[in-house]
């Protein structure tokens, strides 16, 4: 299984089709990310969690103490891995946004 984002259907709160930013295999997130999350403290990029446009910019400085942390806590191809996933998040997520009104949710 896989960690990633998507996007939700505002008519009926299903996932969009065709519509998906992966972030990392499942047991990749939970040994790193979930790891990275805890010891920053941040909230809006964990497992189960909505994401609206007016978080975009805290989200994205957020990636950014990822992808510091990771710099700093990881090696060879976890380091490659987790730091493109996250360049990927911070390119991609600025245009998941259709409408002000998307809501994109992580899981």
């Amino acid at each position: 299984m896989s960690v990633s984002v998507f996007r939700m259907n505002q008519e009926d709160d299903s996932f969009e089709l065709g519509f998906e930013i992966p972030i990392s295999r499942e047991e990749f997130f939970t040994k790193f990310w979930q790891r990275a999350i805890e010891e920053l403290k941040i909230a809006r990029i964990q497992n189960g969690i909505e994401l609206k446009k007016e978080q975009l910019d805290s989200t994205l400085l957020d990636l950014e103490k990822l992808r510091i942390w990771a710099q700093s806590n990881l090696k060879n191809n976890d380091l490659e891995y987790m730091v493109a996933r996250i360049d990927l998040r911070i390119n991609k997520l600025p245009l998941a946004f259709k409408t002000d009104n998307t809501i994109l949710w992580i899981g």
